[in-house]
């Protein structure tokens, strides 16, 4: 039987020579006889990184702001909050743009009455910072993570690294986006597993024939 390695690999040979860095995507089926269509707005946490610090921001004021300037990260004040506010367009434009939202603890219920609507439906709401000496820490984590989305699907695409990544780290990233949606799931719902970079074909096998 082939393994969970050996379908990536196949996925990986069409790579050719593109002039972006191409994603890695994990695709999973699901079983009509085992589950109902399901949904996902959500974060999985994976062993290791594969999201752009770019796209992740930092809502906070005070030794949190000042951490977040230190460390060179995206930072937007409270003050920046209550001027999207009254911009809707420029904070749907951030939320399309963004991966992730931190905040510090303190600004949460501000940050909810200003923009909840726009980023809860999203799955945008921000991760809590406790304390300045904690946000490099999370930052890291989200940076290690993944989203997975679908409102009543019988499957998902999840990206769990890219072309240039080595095989064994894209390969422990999709052991636990598998190991995550099969929790989520009865017994036996996966029933298709495949790979395919962001122009590749798709290489994908029953579920109990793709061994880790």
């Amino acid at each position: 039987m082939a393994k969970l390695e050996d379908l990536l690999a196949e996925a990986l040979k069409d790579k050719g020579k593109r002039k972006f860095r191409q994603a890695v995507e994990l695709m999973l089926t699901f079983n009509s006889n085992r589950t109902k269509p399901v949904t996902f707005n959500e974060i999985i946490y994976v062993p290791h990184p594969i999201q752009n610090p770019s796209r992740i921001y930092v809502i906070a004021g005070g030794d949190v702001a000042v951490e977040a300037k230190k460390l060179g990260y995206n930072l937007i004040t409270p003050e920046d909050v209550d001027r999207l506010a009254t911009n809707k367009r420029e904070a749907k434009k951030l939320a399309r743009r963004a991966y992730a939202f931190l905040a510090e603890a303190s600004l949460m219920p501000r940050i909810g009455k200003a923009l909840g609507a726009i980023l809860a439906p999203r799955g945008k709401m921000p991760i809590t910072v406790p304390n300045a000496q904690a946000l490099d820490v999370i930052f890291k984590r989200v940076l290690a993570s993944t989203r997975v989305r679908g409102r009543n699907v019988m499957g998902v695409q999840v990206k769990v690294g890219y072309e240039d990544m080595k095989e064994s780290d894209i390969l422990d990233n999709a052991k636990a986006v598998i190991d995550y949606i099969e929790k989520k799931l009865p017994p036996g719902s996966v029933k298709s597993i495949g790979f395919k970079l962001t122009m590749g074909g798709i290489r994908k096998l029953r579920a109990e024939e793709a061994v880790a």
